[in-house]
C-alpha cells in the first residue's frame, strides 16, 4: 500500500466533470495515490492517519477534507481496525470529484470565475475547513448522492464549490513549497515503507532495516525517501509519532511518561523536543491548553 499511484478517477465515465463516491466498508483500503481531479471528502466515522502532500495528521469522525489536483493523498485507518479489535467499526464517507479544468469550461465568461480558478490554485496544499462549511457542505454531498437527475446534482456540485470558494475557516495543510516529486515509474518502495511507518511507529524503527526493505543502501534510501516527502526519515517517523501522541493527550489522562514510550520514544526528553519542537509547545502546556479550551 502508500505509494502515490497516479489513478483515473472519472476516466471512460459519460460524466467526466464531476462525480460522486459513497464508501461503507471496514476499513479505508486506498493506496497512496493522486490524480488530477480534485477530490472532497467528508469522512462520516472512522479514525487514523492522514496524508496530503507533505502533511501527516491525525483523522477523525466529521471531518472536511478538500484535496487539489495531483496531490498525493490517502486515509490509514488505525491497526484496530485492521485487526478487528473494534467492535462495529466502519470507514464511512463521502466523496466529490471535480476536474478542475472542465468544471471551469462550463462558464464562458473566465473573468467571472477567477475566484473558482484561486481555489482550485490554492487547494493545491490541501485544505481542511472548520465547523460552519462543514455543517453546510456535508448536508449538501448527502443531498447530491441521494439525488438521480443529473442537471440538480450539478447545481448541488456548483453550490458546494461556491462555499468553499467563499469559505474562510479552512487550515492548509501542506507546506507552501510542496511539490509532488512522485513518478508514475516508481515500484512500490513507498508503498512499502509508509505503510510499515504508520503500523509500527510505537516501536523502534531502524533506518538500515527499512533501507534494506527498499533494496537500498541507507545513504540512497534517505536521499529517495526526502526526495519524495520533502522531509528527512527522522522527521518523517516523529511527526507520525507526536501526532498519535496529540490524540493521546486529547483522549486520555496517560502521564506523559508513559504516553512518551507508547508513542515510540525510548526516553521522555527525546519526547519532550521533538513535541515541542513540532508543536511549540512542551507536551504538558499542550495538555493544559486542551483542559482550557
Amino acid at each position: 500500500m502508500m505509494k502515490p499511484v497516479f489513478a483515473k478517477i472519472l476516466d471512460g465515465k459519460i460524466n467526466d466533470t464531476y462525480g460522486l463516491k459513497v464508501i461503507d466498508v471496514p476499513f479505508f483500503s486506498t493506496d497512496f495515490h493522486f490524480h488530477e481531479e480534485c477530490q472532497l471528502t467528508y469522512t462520516i466515522e472512522s479514525e487514523g492517519r492522514v496524508m496530503v502532500g507533505d502533511s501527516i495528521a491525525n483523522f477523525n469522525h466529521d471531518e472536511l477534507i478538500f484535496v487539489g489536483s495531483n496531490l498525493p493523498h490517502v486515509w490509514h485507518n488505525n491497526n484496530q481496525y485492521f485487526n478487528h479489535e473494534l467492535e462495529n467499526a466502519h470507514a464511512r464517507s463521502v466523496s466529490l470529484f471535480v476536474h478542475p479544468e472542465k468544471i471551469l469550461h462550463i462558464f464562458k465568461e473566465p473573468e467571472n470565475i477567477q475566484r473558482l480558478k484561486n481555489f482550485f490554485l490554492l487547494s493545491k496544499r490541501g485544505m481542511k475547513f472548520g465547523l460552519p462549511t462543514k455543517l453546510a457542505v456535508s448536508k449538501l454531498l448527502i443531498k447530491a448522492v441521494s439525488e438521480t437527475d443529473e442537471i440538480k446534482i450539478l447545481i448541488v456540485v456548483l453550490e458546494i464549490l461556491n462555499l468553499l470558494c467563499h469559505a474562510k475557516d479552512y487550515q492548509l495543510l501542506s507546506s507552501p513549497g510542496y511539490t509532488n516529486n512522485y513518478q508514475l515509474k516508481d515500484n512500490d518502495k513507498m508503498d512499502r515503507v509508509l505503510k510499515y511507518i504508520f503500523d509500527n511507529f510505537n516501536t523502534e524503527i531502524l533506518l538500515d532495516e527499512v533501507a534494506e526493505m527498499s533494496h537500498m543502501n541507507k545513504y540512497a534510501f534517505c536521499r529517495y525517501f526526502k526526495s519524495r516527502t520533502q522531509k528527512t526519515f527522522v522527521t518523517f517517523v516523529n511527526e507520525v509519532r507526536i501526532g498519535h501522541a496529540c490524540k493521546l493527550l486529547a483522549e486520555t489522562d496517560q502521564p506523559i511518561s508513559d504516553l512518551a514510550y507508547c508513542c515510540g520514544f525510548n526516553n521522555l526528553s527525546n519526547f519532550n523536543k521533538f513535541f515541542k519542537m513540532a508543536k511549540g509547545v512542551t507536551p504538558r502546556t499542550y495538555k493544559k491548553m486542551l483542559l482550557l479550551n
